[in-house]
């Protein structure tokens, strides 16, 4: 029985143990898996940043868009205006 235990053990040792192949070939796809991730964070600031500068340039666009709008009815009121002084006159 012990004779058993020391074989089975011996076998465990020599088939659990990575070879330095094994080893280098692991750690270059952790690198590469570490610059994918140092990458897309990069791309994901990146796009922040645009987000950011998009939703700054939609609350310019939007305030430039309400002027318009309101210049637009100021003018229409005045057009109203000369319109009704104009033709109550007749």
């Amino acid at each position: 029985m012990k004779n058993i235990f020391i074989a089975m053990m011996v076998i465990f040792l020599f088939t659990g143990c990575a070879s330095t192949a094994e080893m280098a070939a692991l750690e270059n796809r952790v690198s590469a898996l570490e610059r994918s991730g140092s990458g897309s964070s990069d791309a994901a600031e990146s796009a922040g940043a645009a987000a950011e500068r998009a939703s700054r340039e939609a609350g310019a666009a939007q305030s430039a868009a309400e002027r318009a709008l309101d210049a637009a009815n100021e003018a229409n009121e005045r057009v109203q205006r000369m319109s009704e002084t104009c033709c109550a006159r007749k």
